[in-house]
């Protein structure tokens, strides 16, 4: 009999009491429950914050035709068409669930890649659209429709954006607000500019009102038509231009901006982007407000518009008040100096924890694309950490397990164990031990001047600083500076490899527990470092910082431990019980990752046989020695399964970097009195460490127009493929042809590059921007390179064609440009000429006494220079020259190289990125907590990633942009440095060789020569010696060349230290190989080394002959919200395509683009 007092709800498959129906029918769980439950083909991928964000597949009903035929998917158009049924179901469900909605729309397509046939899926997305209770579903699906052919198209065109001519709209011509040029080319998006610059033309709608656009604008690294994604370009080349772009809905109502300018300039043009089957075109917005102002209002006061966002204000001081929701571009005011402030970075953290995980690799099936599988799955297995306390040995602590629920328990383990040390640096601040203090600590007080921490005089303010922890005396300071020099409140945890690998494994467990995440992202899942605040009561909560210490030191764990001496393995020493564990711990163990794939392994009773230790990702067996090791390792500590070895395996792990980190902390505290447990990565360290020891004052650029033209200028290193294949013939080697001529093959490297850029004369100072008449005054080839002041200029340069033979190899000037026949930017040493280009002076004058016409410098900056980094250089090459030990000589030479990096540092490309564990958050009294829900209600939020039920990741559009970073030093290391290669090229080795020397191949420092010469060994006796480092000549060689001048910054090395390389093949940029008598080299960018290792010399010859590709399976960790796999990929490792050059018809002679015998 039924059940009249309850209702059965088909969605949530239960039946409800009648009188209760009504309010279950509001409950978040059938509303959760609404929104899971769809026809075939809608499927949930993922939900969150029961089902306030959801991810939905919808796949394509297949049609048929009358006789039963399935017909297939012609177009996207077709595609959103057939499933349009389903996704208003999905959509009006969401909006009667949650009242308003934000939506974006991601269609996955097949494509097949011209390059090679290979078929690949894309992705194309649209932005998030809100969407309320009275959407029309139809106007929806048009405009989403739309947007994706539009990406569609442009993906396969590559650029296309504004082309021909589209009239207005009667509607918006009636308005009379607009000036559209009746343009009959691709450059509608230029006329509209020169409408904007010249507004008193008789007839504004014709082309021939103005002057031809390229006399007026810079247009350089533009593509034509133009995308929205290519206005910044224009933007950067014409300094004084800003633009915003507006498009037209449906109901021909102004909408936008579609592209909006970070900062506005002097000369602001507003557009209008029209659209008509399929093609776009720009056109002027002479008045905005009378444009828009009908759309928004009936009255006909006065009113103020907003450009940025379109809101309208009644009076003008409202309309200033009002700040926009536009990215806002800061930068610092006039005289601002960057110079050492972070004292509190030179004492040392308490507490550092060290930890590390082990996972099982469980096999796992799905591919992703034609070229693509998921093979494994990694699921986290055991863990250690170790605690390291700073003053007191007795407090280190080491924690290890392994299980299921490992990352649960190692989120909880460490909340307890920071608890601890919270109560301990809680009472070090609150209560610190007195100060411990002698007759000679007394003595250095009173003779003490200046203050230890920032050496400057001590006058009225002087104090005793000492350690809270111990009573220590440290110095004489100013009170001011003993206030800031408190106990971090932080505690930082390393893992190596934390971006790459471990964060993933229990980011999910850490944002379980309350308490904010806090990202400083690449992008939604990678990271740079995360701080967790770890609740300690219900007010008060403590950060924990986790951080990569391979950012830090830059190579394998293994190779580190290499490098370590023995007496400092000093906690690894500790929970050893005798010198044997000692002695086999010392280095990195070999564990069997490949082989465990499942919990069951873990009890296996005996070590494995050395087959099973193959590691697929390497490609690579076990080497008998390595076996031995294990063996005794296994019968050392009494194993008695492989879950015993695995907890030995990632407790050694977790001591040995604790050790090679603690080195690293200490070696850095001696010489530069930093604590790098403060850093997040060794550039940062470097940097700080160079500002604390030159104690130099950069002054940072307060001028938008002064930073948009050195931006404009940065160039990364040159990589070029000239003559693509080469063979020696000379005495030296076996089967020399005395018949042919005399040839010798050599692949030099440049010592420490950038080092010695760095040692130069470098701007600090003093930047003033200098006008056209003023740079006329300029005589540029006899400035010296040492002189006070120094320039940046934007200049035209003529490549004459009686220099394009001379210089084919190795033009001067390269360009970020997209070659003919290609579909991306890249930068490319060409012999076109040059305008409104960006170049230091020193570069300037080497292109000029190599034959290049300076016609005109257009403007330029000033500056004061000096060589205030080479006194840090020189102190980290003499440290690195008299240290004994290999991490120390590492160390230094890390040190160097990394603040390079620094200086090169990109405000602009930051992301905001927020991960957040709860929808709404009602207990958030202060609001300093994002939750989901406020977040994706933020006018700028950009997408959200779904990680699990309680872990999104939101990623938000920048409000500003601070551009604080001397970018100036960047800049001109790297154009001192190409000065440098392009110096020695043509000044040394051409001016030598003449027409007997061709360049083969070159990458930032190295130079692969091709020279016909009766001995080169000779001639570098007789004329070289002062240019070259022969330190890696052996003693007594065959040349009687003494072994001089080891590691000399800017010297120039044989790289193969005297063997004779008898073949070189290259096929492009990063595709090389290289033949001895003993061995051969190989290179191949983008391919994993258990490809390349397989490649052979003859593999690349092969190709280069044949034009046939080769490919090989690339296998690699992927990670996929937050879950890792081991992913197979079938990808092409050798390829003879290099548009980067004119390839000749015999495959190996190239030409220069620009050169005057291409006629194409």
């Amino acid at each position: 009999m039924p059940n009249f007092k309850t209702i059965f709800c088909s969605v949530c498959q239960k039946s409800i009491l009648r009188k209760a129906f009504p309010g279950h029918l509001r409950s978040n769980i059938h509303k959760n429950n609404t929104v899971l439950h769809y026809d075939v083909g809608v499927e949930t991928v993922n939900s969150a914050f029961k089902g306030r964000i959801v991810s939905y597949r919808i796949s394509a009903e297949r049609e048929r035709a009358p006789n039963g035929e399935e017909l297939a998917i012609t177009s996207p158009l077709h595609f959103m068409h057939s499933i349009s049924s389903r996704l208003q179901k999905v959509l009006d469900s969401a909006i009667a669930s949650h009242v308003s909605v934000k939506v974006n729309f991601e269609l996955f397509v097949k494509v097949i890649l011209p390059r090679d046939d290979s078929m690949e899926i894309k992705s194309f997305t649209t932005e998030n659209i809100p969407l309320f209770q009275n959407y029309t579903f139809n106007d929806l699906l048009e405009n989403v429709s739309q947007v994706i052919c539009k990406k569609i198209d442009e993906f396969q065109e590559k650029g296309s954006g504004g082309s021909s001519y589209i009239d207005l709209p009667k509607k918006i011509r009636a308005k009379k607000a607009c000036i559209n040029v009746r343009n009959s080319d691709e450059y509608c998006f230029a006329w509209t500019v020169m409408s904007a610059l010249y507004p008193d033309v008789k007839n504004p709608n014709r082309v021939s009102s103005y002057p031809y656009f390229t006399d007026v604008l810079n247009v350089d690294n533009m593509h034509f038509p133009v995308s929205l994604k290519d206005i910044k370009t224009f933007e950067i080349n014409n300094n004084d231009i800003s633009i915003n772009v507006y498009g037209i809905d449906e109901k021909q109502n102004i909408i936008g901006p579609l592209y909006k300018t970070l900062i506005r300039k002097k000369t602001h043009v507003n557009m209008l982007l029209l659209e008509k089957d399929g093609k776009s075109h720009y056109c002027l917005i002479k008045d905005l407000t009378k444009l828009v102002r009908n759309q928004v209002t009936k009255h006909h006061s006065k009113l103020h518009f907003c450009d940025e966002c379109l809101l309208f204000f009644k009076s003008e001081q409202d309309h200033d008040g009002h700040v926009c929701g536009g990215v806002v571009t800061l930068l610092p005011d006039s005289g601002t100096i960057m110079q050492f402030k972070n004292y509190h970075c030179m004492q040392d953290v308490p507490f550092v924890i060290y930890a590390d995980f082990e996972t099982i690799l469980e096999p796992y099936s799905e591919s992703t694309g034609a070229c693509t599988a998921k093979v494994q799955k990694h699921l986290p297995a055991a863990f250690a950490y170790y605690i390291v306390c700073n003053y007191d040995n007795s407090r280190n602590h080491l924690v290890t397990y392994r299980g299921t629920d490992c990352a649960t328990v190692f989120v909880k383990s460490l909340k307890k164990d920071i608890k601890k040390i919270y109560k301990l640096i809680k009472s070090a601040s609150e209560s610190p031990v007195p100060i411990i203090y002698d007759e000679e600590d007394q003595k250095n007080f009173e003779r003490a001047d200046n203050c230890y921490l920032c050496s400057h005089l001590l006058i009225d303010d002087k104090v005793r600083d000492h350690c809270h922890f111990t009573g220590k005396y440290r110095g004489a300071a100013h009170s001011s500076c003993n206030l800031k020099f408190r106990i971090p409140k932080f505690i930082p945890v390393f893992f190596h490899n934390l971006s790459g690998y471990d964060c993933h494994l229990f980011i999910r467990e850490l944002s379980s527990f309350p308490g904010e995440i806090k990202v400083i992202p690449k992008n939604k899942e990678n990271y740079i470092s995360f701080t967790k605040f770890i609740q300690i009561s219900s007010t008060n909560f403590f950060a924990v910082r986790f951080v990569d210490s391979f950012k830090f030191l830059g190579t394998s764990l293994e190779q580190l431990a290499k490098n370590l001496q023995q007496k400092d393995y000093i906690n690894l020493r500790a929970y050893c019980d005798n010198e044997s564990q000692f002695t086999l711990l010392r280095r990195k163990g070999v564990y069997p990752y490949s082989y465990m794939s499942n919990w069951q392994v873990y009890e296996e009773k005996n070590l494995l046989p050395i087959e099973k230790f193959y590691n697929n990702l390497t490609d690579e067996a076990l080497s008998e020695s390595d076996y031995d090791h294990a063996k005794n390792v296994w019968h050392c500590f009494n194993i008695t399964n492989l879950g015993e070895y695995t907890d030995l395996y990632v407790k050694s792990d977790v001591l040995i970097l604790s050790d090679i980190f603690e080195k690293f902390r200490k070696t850095c505290k001696i010489n530069y009195d930093l604590d790098p447990a403060f850093y997040l990565t060794a550039p940062s360290l470097s940097f700080d460490a160079m500002l604390l020891k030159t104690k130099v004052k950069l002054e940072l650029l307060s001028d938008l127009e002064m930073i948009r033209m050195i931006q404009k200028g940065i160039r990364g290193g040159i990589c070029l493929c000239s003559k693509r294949y080469a063979k020696s013939n000379n005495h030296y080697q076996p089967n020399y042809d005395p018949s042919q001529p005399s040839r010798y093959l050599m692949y030099v490297d440049c010592n420490n590059l950038y080092g010695f850029a760095m040692c130069s004369y470098l701007p600090y100072a003093d930047f003033k921007l200098i006008n056209e008449k003023e740079c006329e005054k300029l005589d540029i080839t006899n400035i010296p390179n040492d002189n006070d002041y120094g320039y940046i200029l934007e200049v035209d340069l003529e490549y004459p064609e009686k220099l394009h033979d001379l210089h084919n190899d190795l033009p001067f000037c390269a360009e970020n440009f997209t070659p003919p026949g290609a579909k991306n930017v890249k930068l490319i040493p060409n012999l076109y000429n040059k305008y409104n280009y960006i170049i230091h002076y020193i570069h300037l004058k080497t292109c000029i006494q190599n034959g290049l016409r300076l016609k005109k410098i257009h403007k330029g900056i000033s500056f004061r220079q000096s060589p205030y980094l080479k006194e840090y250089i020189d102190l980290n090459t003499h440290l690195r020259q008299n240290s004994n030990s290999l991490f120390e000589k590492d160390f230094f030479k890390l040190l160097n190289n990394s603040i390079f990096g620094k200086t090169l540092e990109d405000t602009e490309r930051r992301v905001d990125v927020k991960l957040v564990s709860t929808w709404r958050d009602e207990r958030n009294k202060t609001k300093k907590m994002f939750t989901a829900e406020q977040l994706i209600s933020r006018p700028n939020f950009h997408s959200v990633s779904i990680f699990d039920e309680n872990l999104v990741a939101i990623q938000l559009k920048r409000e500003k942009v601070i551009l604080d970073k001397p970018i100036y030093i960047g800049f001109t290391v790297l154009e001192l440095s190409k000065n440098h290669m392009y110096d020695f090229h043509y000044s040394v080795m051409k001016n030598y060789y003449n027409d007997k020397l061709s360049l083969c191949y070159t990458d930032t420092d190295s130079l692969l020569y091709c020279i016909e010469t009766n001995d080169f060994y000779s001639d570098l006796k007789e004329n070289f010696l002062d240019y070259f480092d022969t330190s890696n000549y052996v003693l007594d060689n065959c040349f009687d060349i003494i072994p001089k001048n080891k590691k000399v910054p800017g010297l120039f090395k044989d790289e193969l230290g005297g063997k004779i390389l008898l073949e070189f093949v290259g096929l492009r940029s990063k595709l090389y190989s290289l033949r001895t008598n003993s061995y051969e080299v190989k290179k191949a960018k983008g391919v994993k080394k258990n490809v390349t290792k397989k490649l052979k010399f003859s593999d690349y010859t092969n190709v280069l002959s044949t034009g046939k590709e080769l490919r090989g399976k690339n296998i690699l960790f992927k990670t996929i919200k937050h879950q890792i796999f081991t992913t197979e990929q079938n990808k092409v490792a050798l390829s003879r395509k290099d548009d980067k050059r004119f390839i000749a018809k015999d495959n190996i002679s190239t030409l220069s683009w620009g050169h005057y015998y291409i006629t194409v």
